[in-house]
């Protein structure tokens, strides 16, 4: 069971206008710089508290890294839960916008909160405001990491857009408490796909916003090998593509997905083990299949994207 312990905040501490989510696991040597960074970025507000959910199977107490905020929640799960243990983070928020922060990434630049606030209240229809994502090495942004179809867009410039990038996103508690949490079928691996078709199959819309961004540092610590980390997906992407296509999609997708993904990863990955488990799946999930509306379809098409993709 989950221990949950909170801060004690001096009287004159306003509600959190944002609370600020991050999961932890086997990156103590940059997770707590992480969290500093966080701190940084809120400019000297006061209305952002922050949410450590630890992923660390042992007894380790890392509310230590919390200091610099007045407003802070620390959460011991006591397991690896992976991606999912962002429910717990959020299911604890108190704020009106909910900021997801991996614990290898440093949320730039000084100021970023006012940006995400003011993202928000330009567009009404926006449940969640998605961050640019930036290798720390080189300063740009992955191909894979882009949240849309069209790699060719910009990359420093706004957008709607009907995917987000996991690591450095915001989204309004209302938001969120109405479309529900995210899945915990994925440990991880394109989770953010499953969730973006749930919020824009909802009637809301996506904002892509390169002001605020993240230095993503792709710690090693915590990771899985290469090869299990596309196994797995693989079999998601075959999950997803099941879940919400329409069915003229379906066959198309997952033959040209995995193919795509076995090209890629020539030597590191066995196809047949990921297609397996995702028939395992499929298998022991009937009706399960809910197809994104025809609203939803013409939503991704108005961005410029493409569903099947």
């Amino acid at each position: 069971m989950a221990e949950i312990r909170k801060s004690s905040p001096p009287a004159d501490a306003p509600a959190p206008t944002f609370s600020t989510t991050m999961v932890t696991y086997a990156r103590d040597h940059i997770a707590p710089q992480a969290v500093a960074q966080v701190a940084k970025a809120a400019g000297g507000r006061r209305d952002i508290e922050f949410i450590l959910v630890d992923n660390n199977a042992d007894t380790i107490d890392r509310s230590d890294w919390l200091k610099p905020f007045e407003q802070w929640t620390y959460i011991k799960l006591g397991l690896n839960k992976g991606v999912p243990a962002r429910n717990d983070g959020a299911g604890e928020a108190r704020g009106r916008f909910i900021v997801f922060v991996d614990d290898d990434a440093f949320l730039n630049p000084v100021g970023a909160f006012d940006v995400y606030e003011a993202a928000f209240a330009e567009n009404p229809r926006v449940a969640i405001v998605t961050a640019r994502h930036r290798d720390a090495d080189t300063g740009e942004t992955p191909r894979a990491s882009f949240p849309h179809t069209n790699k060719s867009l910009p990359k420093d410039k706004p957008f709607k857009t009907f995917r987000f990038q996991g690591n450095g996103f915001a989204m309004r508690r209302d938001a969120f408490t109405a479309i529900g949490p995210m899945s915990d079928e994925y440990f991880y691996g394109l989770e953010e796909i499953d969730y973006a078709f749930r919020v824009v199959d909802a009637g809301y819309e996506i904002f892509y916003e390169p002001r605020c961004w993240v230095f993503e540092h792709n710690d090693p610590g915590g990771r899985k090998p290469t090869r299990e980390v596309q196994e797995m997906r693989l079999t998601n992407k075959l999950i997803i593509t099941y879940k919400y296509l329409p069915f003229r999609y379906v066959p198309f997708n997952m033959t040209l997905f995995a193919a795509y993904i076995t090209y890629l990863n020539r030597g590191r990955i066995n196809a047949p083990k990921a297609i397996w488990k995702f028939i395992v799946w499929a298998f022991r999930h009937p009706g399960r299949r809910r197809p994104i509306s025809p609203h939803a379809i013409h939503y991704i098409q108005s961005c410029g994207g493409h569903a099947w993709k």
